[in-house]
């Protein structure tokens, strides 16, 4: 009998056999039908991987006929270099690292019980793109570190199937290269160009979203098949110290990260994800298990109708999943029941569910962790600006309450960017249903002149924190600044009052029409007030929830608890 998580694996692959292009007289013949979307999106192949493991499982053919159609649809991307294109309206090839890697896995681990046609078909398709990476995802590649990652567990993968010590030793050289990209708080940089590119505050371009679920997976596959202990046990201790960002529930609090335009909660939209590595890891260490587990939970809470839709509040909110998210995140489940994941016996404690009052800082995001009691925040400064996301596409700065959680009720508060665009087409669904499409960032903001300005968009907030008698305290004075960065010298001050019994916010008065802008996401808090507001729902694709916004005008001081 399947478990559980074989069962999500078979759940997600049949609704993607569902969503194919099964007749072969159509254009996209092979690909997946995107309700969100509604062009083919070219990584489909990634698919190929999850099928198989899906047919090795339940021995039905219709996996491979599956397969078999995605590969069809390959060709249309497939370039006489071996390189892949992310879609038929993109050029850009670094994602043949991804495909090669489905497409190794799948030949390292399922081989034996292939046909002998579709096997020679994969090893054509893995070989090309395996070598493609090879010749040109070298250092210096024009790329952020997360494709890094994925050129050394090509090149892994590639050698221990085809004992190949040339590609065994670029393996060696793109994990060293990203084993010195990690801060000394486990969080890896290089989501920007250059790499160690570095803000007038020092922060880097680090995202907790590719780190998660792209980046660190690569390596630490990368380290077990190079049989690298050193580098894996770096590599653990790393995962471990990351794990302050993994939340109860099972989410990723990437509130702040330079690429958390794609921010789905539980990870990133294209991304496969950290079950798999998790799983993996959970035989150095059982917190690793608890994390594999937490893992599974929010991504089954996010699954409907066979498909993983990208948010908690998605489909109660009327949103369309994108196939997208299912074909990547299969990949890494798929990788999971490889490694033999199992539901733990005893359950234990998230380092993010210490019942402690204090705070960590992080100065290489100018961003502090907040815990009281049962809630815990996140309060940033961070002001990497990532140029391809700029104008408003960016995270949040100010010194913005950017994520509040309760444990035993979830995100109170999961703010991300300003404004949702899709900087990345392809990747990036437009919000549908009847709701107001908003940004869930708490902020105070004005009008002039047809200009907004707001407090989230500084990026040299002043933030001071501090204990005291039980309550972590901070004040933050934030400059309300346009999204071209100008600021006319207006200032909000907001006081902070984390308790073990809730979170007290005072906005001293600005007047001139300024307004304190607090959402709250739906079902999962409580203000208490006597300070006029008025209320209006609200939902944001990034992050994926809904919620009711609260709107203060700061003609007056404003005080508030969340509880």
């Amino acid at each position: 009998m399947a478990d559980k998580y074989q069962k999500l694996l078979i759940e997600w692959c049949d609704a993607l056999l569902m969503a194919q292009v099964t007749d072969e007289k159509e254009e996209f013949f092979g690909a997946f039908r995107c309700e969100s979307c509604s062009f083919p999106h070219g990584r489909a192949d990634n698919a190929v991987y999850p099928f198989v493991c899906a047919y090795s499982l339940t021995r039905d053919e219709k996996y491979l006929v599956g397969a078999e159609r995605l590969l069809v649809f390959r060709k249309k991307l497939t370039l006489e270099s071996g390189a892949v294109q992310n879609d038929l309206t993109s050029a850009w090839q670094g994602i043949t690292a991804f495909s090669a890697i489905g497409l190794l896995k799948t030949l390292s681990y399922f081989g034996k019980i292939l046909p002998s046609s579709l096997k020679r078909e994969i090893e054509n398709c893995a070989m090309s793109a395996a070598r493609w990476v090879h010749k040109n995802m070298v250092i210096g590649f024009p790329a952020y570190v997360n494709y890094y990652c994925a050129a050394a567990l090509v090149n892994a993968l590639y050698d221990d199937f085809y004992h190949d010590e040339a590609y065994g030793a670029r393996a060696k050289e793109l994990l060293d290269y990203c084993l010195g990209c990690f801060t000394q708080n486990g969080l890896l940089y290089g989501e920007g160009k250059p790499h160690d590119g570095a803000s007038p505050k020092g922060c880097l371009p680090i995202d907790v979203g590719y780190e998660a679920e792209e980046s660190l997976p690569c390596l630490i596959h990368a380290a077990a098949l190079l049989q690298d202990k050193k580098a894996l046990d770096l590599l653990t201790q790393n995962a471990l110290k990351f794990l302050d960002f993994m939340l109860p529930d099972g989410g990723w609090d990437n509130s702040f990260g330079v690429r958390n335009n794609k921010w789905t909660y539980y990870g990133s939209r294209t991304s496969d994800g950290a079950i798999g590595a998790l799983a993996l890891l959970a035989k150095r260490d059982p917190l690793f298990k608890e994390a594999a587990e937490r893992t599974y939970e929010i991504l089954k809470k996010c699954t409907t109708g066979g498909f993983l839709y990208g948010g908690p509040q998605y489909f109660a909110n009327g949103q369309m999943p994108c196939v997208h998210h299912t074909f990547c995140h299969a990949a890494a489940l798929a990788d999971a029941i490889h490694e033999g994941i199992k539901e733990p016996k005893t359950r234990i404690a998230l380092p993010s569910e210490e019942q402690s009052v204090g705070y960590k800082y992080y100065p290489e995001i100018d961003t502090y962790k907040i815990r009281t009691g049962g809630y815990a925040a996140t309060l940033t400064g961070y002001d990497y600006v990532n140029q391809h996301y700029a104008n408003g596409a960016a995270h949040a700065s100010g010194g913005t309450l950017s994520l509040l959680y309760k444990d035993g009720t979830g995100a109170m508060i999961a703010g991300s960017v300003y404004e949702y665009k899709p900087t990345e087409p392809n990747n990036m669904q437009l919000p549908a249903g009847k709701t107001e499409h908003s940004s869930l960032l708490p902020r105070a903001e004005y009008q002039k002149d047809g200009v907004t300005y707001a407090t989230c968009l500084d990026k040299a907030p002043e933030m001071t924190v501090r204990v005291e008698d039980g309550v972590v305290q901070a004040i933050v004075k934030a400059k309300f600044c346009a999204l071209d960065g100008r600021d006319e010298g207006v200032r909000a001050e907001t006081t902070y009052r984390f308790a073990p019994t809730g979170v007290t916010v005072t906005v001293k008065r600005v007047g001139g029409g300024a307004r304190f802008i607090l959402p709250i996401v739906k079902n999962a808090g409580k203000v208490v007030t006597e300070s006029a507001c008025q209320k209006s729902p609200v939902f944001f694709l990034t992050g994926g929830f809904a919620a009711e916004e609260y709107v203060f005008p700061l003609e007056n001081d404003v005080a508030l608890t969340i509880v």
